[in-house]
């Protein structure tokens, strides 16, 4: 309820999503890079690997990876995807907003209901059936009428969601009976890793699954089962759909043993800029200050602390007018000190580079990931939305 005082209520634009407050200027001075053009040049990378013939579903799960909807959607697009995958339907609905009318397909994550299944109507998705009683579930609150499109999932090794390929034949059977449902689809996830025996066991699971349907007459239009830990790696020529995430961000998943030659990292750089310089003079209680301190001292503040996911985004230091120098004392919520002590000429606006620069720098993506025992993805993961994306296009 709005406030009866005028004074208290604020400007009334202010939950408009096209209000000129949501532009990035109002934000701190805090900005996440992502170069579009290296999304773009990976999708063409994987288009190729994946062949003319087999549909490109790119992976945008988590809002692109962290990256931003629907930019990372229309990058990937233009690259050669025909359509994409992710668990939450609020990023497809991103995507929709976007203006993006390219087929989506709904991993498993939602619980059917009427409201649900109207919701995937609007937004024209298809989505995840795992076993029989999910699919069962879906049905009921169908339309015999308005059928939804469903893939089912298949669990040839990765122990998640996904019904086992010995009980998937009797399990499209049972689909194919349900009112209100529509098979147009069939994938697998593959549990990526270094024992090629391992890969192909899986994937061998999967061709005999695809043997036995064909052999019985169970037509399943799309056939999607390779990501980016399998994709190229072997022949498949069998599946025609793959869903990769990691290459088209220029990452190797864990388990790859080949690297496509120019990936190119999507994430360019993580950057703040100082609010404050301080000179630090202390006589009083020395050893209760919050860090350190030292005659000579001088501290830069940043607007960003672990509120905004600084505590996994940082290896311990910054970068200030090409010097790396040190971050010191406790991250605050939505603070951060520096010590610019050997900068004497930095001020306050200078730019500050947390994340980007060459591998061997010392702030590159891997080697922050690194610091902080984390893969590239679970960096990125690290990203709050309160840090504007900024896009460019190498």
């Amino acid at each position: 309820m709005a406030s009866a005082n005028p004074a208290l209520s604020g400007p009334a634009s202010l939950s408009d999503p096209s209000s000129s407050y949501q532009d990035a200027h109002m934000h701190r001075p805090n900005a996440v890079e992502v170069d579009l053009g290296a999304i773009r040049s990976n999708a063409r990378i994987v288009r190729k690997m994946a062949g003319p013939d087999t549909m490109l579903f790119g992976a945008v799960k988590c809002n692109g990876y962290g990256l931003g909807l629907p930019a990372v959607a229309r990058a990937i697009l233009s690259g050669g995807g025909d359509g994409f995958t992710l668990t939450d339907p609020v990023d497809a609905a991103r995507i929709r907003d976007g203006g993006i009318t390219a087929p989506i397909l709904l991993y498993g994550g939602v619980l059917p209901s009427r409201r649900m299944v109207d919701w995937m109507h609007e937004l024209d998705l298809m989505c995840t059936v795992t076993d029989a009683s999910v699919a069962r579930a879906f049905s009921e609150v169908c339309s015999p009428s308005r059928p939804l499109r469903v893939f089912a999932k298949i669990d040839v090794g990765f122990e998640r969601l996904g019904t086992y390929p010995e009980d998937a034949e009797s399990f499209f059977q049972l689909v194919r009976t349900l009112p209100g449902l529509t098979v147009v689809g069939m994938y697998t996830h593959v549990h990526g890793s270094e024992h090629t025996a391992y890969v192909d066991w899986q994937l061998d699971r999967f061709d005999r699954l695809l043997d036995k349907l064909d052999s019985n007459g169970i037509r399943v239009p799309i056939r999607m089962g390779e990501s980016s830990a399998t994709l190229g790696l072997q022949d498949r020529p069998r599946v025609n759909a793959v869903d990769p995430g990691h290459l088209l961000y220029g990452i190797l998943p864990a388990g790859r043993t080949v690297s496509p030659a120019n990936l190119r990292p999507a994430l360019r750089s993580l950057k703040s800029r100082i609010i404050q310089i301080k000179e630090v003079s202390r006589r009083n209680f020395e050893e209760l200050a919050p860090y350190p301190v030292r005659d000579g001292m001088r501290i830069g503040v940043i607007p960003i602390g672990r509120g905004d996911g600084l505590r996994g985004l940082n290896a311990g230091y910054v970068r200030v007018r090409e010097r790396l120098v040190p971050i010191v004392g406790r991250l605050s919520l939505e603070h951060t000190r520096i010590d610019v002590t050997g900068l004497p000429d930095c001020g306050v606006g200078d730019e500050v580079e947390i994340v980007g620069g060459a591998p061997g720098a010392g702030l590159s993506a891997s080697e922050v990931a690194a610091a902080n025992q984390l893969d590239a993805v679970g960096l990125l993961m690290e990203i709050r939305s309160s840090i504007p994306r900024v896009y460019v296009d190498s």
